[in-house]
C-alpha cells in the first residue's frame, strides 16, 4: 500500500525532498473517446504526482500491487514549466503542464468519488479503506499546480 509515509520514503531514498500534502494520483490524459473507454474499463497506468523542493515528479505504481515503484517516470523542474492549466472534465480534472516544446497532459480523478475509483485504491493511508490521501491532497495540489502557471505569466 502506498501511503504518504511510503511515498516520502521512496522519494527520499532516490534523492528528492517531497513537500507534505502535495501528492495526488494521476494518469496520462486520454487522447480521445476511445482511449477514455480503454483507460476506464481495461487498462490505465497510474502515477503519484509529487511536489518536491525543486521539481514535480511522477512515480509509477506497480501493476501487481497498489505500491509505487522505486523509480521516477518523469521529472519536471519548476524552472522548465512555462504554464499550467487545470479544469474539470467529466469525472476528472485535466492538468496540462506546458513546457518549452511540449505539453504533458494528465488526468486526476475527482475527490468525491475517489473511494469508488482507482485513485482511492492507490491512495489508501491505512487499511480502514476510508482514509485516502488523494482526496485530502487534491484541492491543495491542484491549487499549487495552477499557481505554478500563474507565476510564469
Amino acid at each position: 500500500m502506498a501511503n504518504t509515509k511510503r511515498i516520502t520514503e521512496v522519494l527520499q531514498k532516490i534523492g528528492y525532498e517531497p513537500e507534505e500534502g502535495k501528492t495526488i494520483v494521476v494518469s496520462y490524459a486520454p487522447e480521445n473517446l476511445s482511449d477514455t473507454i480503454k483507460k476506464m474499463f481495461f487498462w490505465n497506468n497510474f502515477y503519484a504526482l509529487c511536489f518536491c523542493k525543486e521539481q514535480i515528479v511522477l512515480i509509477p505504481y506497480s501493476s501487481v500491487w497498489a505500491d509505487v515503484k522505486k523509480e521516477v517516470a518523469l521529472e519536471l523542474p519548476y524552472s522548465a514549466i512555462v504554464d499550467v492549466k487545470v479544469w474539470e472534465t467529466g469525472l476528472n480534472y485535466r492538468i496540462d503542464i506546458k513546457l518549452e516544446n511540449e505539453v504533458i497532459a494528465l488526468s486526476a480523478q475527482q475527490a468525491e468519488l475517489s473511494m469508488l475509483r482507482s485513485s482511492g485504491m492507490y491512495s489508501l493511508e491505512d487499511w480502514t479503506f476510508v482514509n485516502n490521501w488523494h482526496t485530502h491532497n487534491l484541492k491543495k495540489t491542484l491549487t499549487a499546480l495552477e499557481a505554478l502557471g500563474s507565476e510564469k505569466k
